[in-house]
């Protein structure tokens, strides 16, 4: 079928764009291994459930950069065979995952109180049991020494008996809460950054997938 050399350019870039995105994809899974891998967030979700959920974000981005993988390829055989079903297909898995990544990005951006909640919380158990509960003080040592501070409130949180049986607390003066926040807050916006800015690329491939179903639905009109 023979397309105007308009249109047959229009398929050439959805194909070179598809690439692309294909490599996105890639790139989508690398940030997901990475958080999965990198000792750094390791370390907190096995000393404390409460950050549980950067393993899920990164299952997420693993999920979601396989699928853009596998979207890309239909996209580029759909460019390249002239074929509307999986043009058409190509479109609404695009527009899912532009939803999934735009929600996610959004949802980083503005879950401060929640993030902030969720180290409070974890911190508050890790002080609760600290001189009766192994994996607890192994926590909050691990934090205290990352952080170089000392308790959720300076130290204020211990006992003022015990406070100097804490090795931290003889060096440190800053509170943990902060700095453990800014911590996570600083990796969520590096994943929000991400998801957005692939979402925002998305929407080309969406237009692109649309001029070309709409050329090809033309010429099997003409």
């Amino acid at each position: 079928m023979a397309l105007g050399s308009c249109y047959t350019c229009i398929r050439y870039l959805m194909f070179a764009f598809n690439f692309l995105f294909w490599l996105l994809g890639c790139a989508i899974m690398g940030v997901g291994i990475w958080i999965r891998v990198d000792t750094n967030f390791g370390k907190y979700v096995n000393s404390s459930n409460h950050f549980d959920l950067l393993y899920t974000g990164a299952y997420i981005f693993i999920v979601v950069g396989a699928l853009i993988m596998v979207v890309g390829f239909l996209g580029c055989c759909g460019a390249i065979k002239e074929n509307q079903c999986m043009l058409g297909v190509f479109f609404a898995l695009l527009f899912i995952i532009f939803a999934i990544l735009l929600g996610a990005g959004i949802w980083a951006v503005v879950a401060k109180d929640e993030v902030k909640k969720v180290v409070d919380d974890a911190l508050n158990e890790g002080l609760s049991t600290y001189f009766t509960d192994d994996p607890d003080r192994e926590f909050m040592d691990m934090v205290q020494d990352d952080f170089k501070c000392c308790g959720l409130r300076s130290g204020a949180d211990f006992d003022p008996d015990k406070v100097n049986r804490v090795e931290a607390c003889t060096r440190y003066t800053e509170q943990c809460s902060d700095k453990l926040y800014n911590f996570v807050k600083e990796n969520l916006v590096i994943v929000a950054g991400v998801a957005i800015g692939i979402a925002v690329i998305l929407i080309l491939g969406m237009i692109f997938s649309m001029i070309l179903c709409c050329a090809l639905r033309d010429a099997q009109v003409d």
